[in-house]
C-alpha cells in the first residue's frame, strides 16, 4: 500500500520527538534515563550559543572611537537590545525571537547553563555569539575590528571561566589582507581554537566581498597556515514583512552551497589543502544533494568551469569539509552519502531550535542509527580532534 506524504517513520520520528514542545524559557534539562554511551564516549555540542550581558565594547573602546561603540541596554521587562547612535541592531521580529531564549538563566550565566549542560550529557562545547552577525556590516572598519577583538578578549575570558567546558568561536579581520595574519595570531594567542567568517562578506562600501579572487587569497593562506577550522554559520540575513520569519527561517537553515561552491570551484581547497570548513546549524540533510549538484556540474560543466579543479567534488567534502545537526532523522539515514566522519552533534543551547528539554532523546537517536565507533566520534570525538580540544 502506498504511503501518505508525511506519514512516513522518519517523519513520524522527526514531528514526534518536536511535536509540542515548549519554549526554551519553560523547559527543563532531560534526565539521562536508560541511555547507554558508547565507552570513552566525551559528549562535545559543535554548537552552542552565548549571549552579552555587559556593554562590553564601550566601556573597552579606546576613547576616541568609543561614541561609535554598539551599546548593550535592558529594557523593562529585562531584554536586552543592542543600538548604534540610538538606533536599533537588531530588526524588531528576530528580537522577539531573542525576547524567547535569552532569559533561559544559562544563556547568560556560566553555572545555570554548566548545570543544564550537566544535566543533559554536554561535557563540553563550541559556542557561537547571538547576534553576532550584525557586526559584519560595520562600515567603519576601524570600529569594526575593534569590536571582534574585544569580543574574543571577552571569549577568552569566559574561557577561563569555564576551562575544559566552554570554547568561544571568535572573529577575525578578513577584509585587510595585511592584517589577516596578525588578527588569526591575537585569536590563537587568547585560546580561541575557531573563528567566524561571513557567508556574505562585504567591504567597507557595503560591495559585496568575492573569496574566490585572487586579492583574497592571503586569507585562505593564513587561515591555512594556522591550523584552525573556519566556521561558516547560519544567520545572517532576515526577510520582513508578512511570511518574513517562516521564509527566512526556511532558507537560514539551508545556505550553505553558495559557501561550499566557492570553496570548490573557486579552487580555494586545491590551493589550501590542509584547509578545514565547517557548516553550523544547517543540519545533515542538505549535504547529499549539494554534492550531487557539485557532480552534475562538475561531470557536465568540465570544459566551462574556470578554474579546473583537481579532483571531484565528493573529495573536497570527505577531505576538508564537516557539518553540525541537532535533530536530524532524515540527514542520519542519509549518512553513507554524507559520511559520519563528517559530522558532528550539537544540541544548538539555549536556541528555539534547540534540543534542550529533550537532549538524551537526541543522542538516544545517534546510538540507535550508527555503530559505536561512529557514535563515539559524532558524539564528540570529531570535534574534539578538530578544535584540538585536548
Amino acid at each position: 500500500m502506498r504511503r501518505d506524504v508525511g506519514t512516513s517513520d522518519t517523519a513520524e520520528a522527526f514531528d514526534g520527538m518536536i511535536r509540542g514542545l515548549q519554549l526554551p524559557t519553560e523547559r527543563k534539562p532531560q534526565p539521562r534515563g536508560t541511555v547507554v554511551l558508547p565507552p570513552g564516549t566525551i559528549v562535545v555540542s559543535a554548537d552552542n550559543h552565548w549571549s552579552l550581558t555587559q556593554d562590553i565594547f564601550y566601556e573597552r573602546f579606546p576613547k576616541h572611537l568609543r561614541d561609535k561603540a554598539p551599546r548593550l541596554w535592558k529594557d523593562k521587562d529585562g531584554a536586552y537590545h543592542w543600538s548604534i547612535d540610538g538606533k536599533p541592531m537588531i530588526p524588531p521580529m528576530v528580537q522577539k525571537v531573542f525576547s524567547h531564549y535569552e532569559p533561559v538563566p544559562g544563556a547568560t550565566s556560566i553555572p545555570e547553563r554548566l548545570r543544564d549542560l550537566d544535566m543533559e550529557g554536554v561535557d563540553k562545547e563550541i559556542n557561537f555569539g547571538n547576534a553576532i552577525g550584525m557586526f559584519y556590516t560595520y562600515a567603519d572598519l576601524d570600529v569594526r575590528e575593534w569590536v571582534f577583538r574585544i569580543y574574543n578578549e571577552h571569549l577568552a575570558e569566559m574561557q577561563a571561566a569555564a576551562p575544559g567546558r566552554f570554547y568561544g568561536v571568535g572573529l577575525i579581520n578578513y577584509w585587510d589582507m595585511a592584517r589577516v595574519p596578525e588578527s588569526i595570531a591575537e585569536l590563537k594567542a587568547l585560546g580561541l581554537r575557531t573563528f567566524l567568517l561571513p557567508q556574505f562578506p562585504k567591504a567597507a562600501n557595503g560591495a559585496p566581498l568575492n573569496y574566490c579572487l585572487p586579492e583574497m587569497e592571503p586569507l585562505w593562506q593564513a587561515i591555512e597556515e594556522s591550523g584552525l577550522p573556519v566556521c561558516f554559520h547560519v544567520g545572517e540575513f532576515y526577510s520582513d514583512g508578512p511570511g518574513g520569519l517562516g521564509t527566512t527561517m526556511m532558507e537560514t537553515f539551508g545556505p550553505f552551497r553558495r559557501n561550499l561552491g566557492q570553496l570548490i570551484f573557486g579552487g580555494i581547497f586545491d590551493r589550501h589543502p590542509d584547509l578545514k570548513a565547517v557548516f553550523v546549524e544547517a543540519e545533515i540533510n542538505w549535504v547529499p544533494g549539494a554534492l550531487q549538484s557539485a557532480s552534475m556540474l562538475y561531470e557536465c560543466f568540465t570544459e566551462l568551469l574556470d578554474p579546473k579543479i583537481k579532483q571531484h567534488p565528493r573529495y573536497y567534502w570527505h577531505h576538508n569539509c564537516f557539518t553540525t545537526f541537532m535533530h536530524d532523522p532524515v540527514g542520519l539515514r542519509m549518512l553513507d552519502l554524507v559520511g559520519a566522519d563528517r559530522v558532528m552533534w550539537s544540541s544548538d543551547y539555549p536556541h528555539l531550535e534547540s534540543t534542550y528539554g529533550f537532549s538524551w532523546s537526541t543522542i538516544q537517536a545517534v546510538l540507535d542509527a550508527v555503530s559505536e565507533d561512529q557514535a563515539r566520534d559524532i558524539l564528540g570525538g570529531t570535534a574534539i580532534k578538530l578544535f584540538k580540544l585536548g
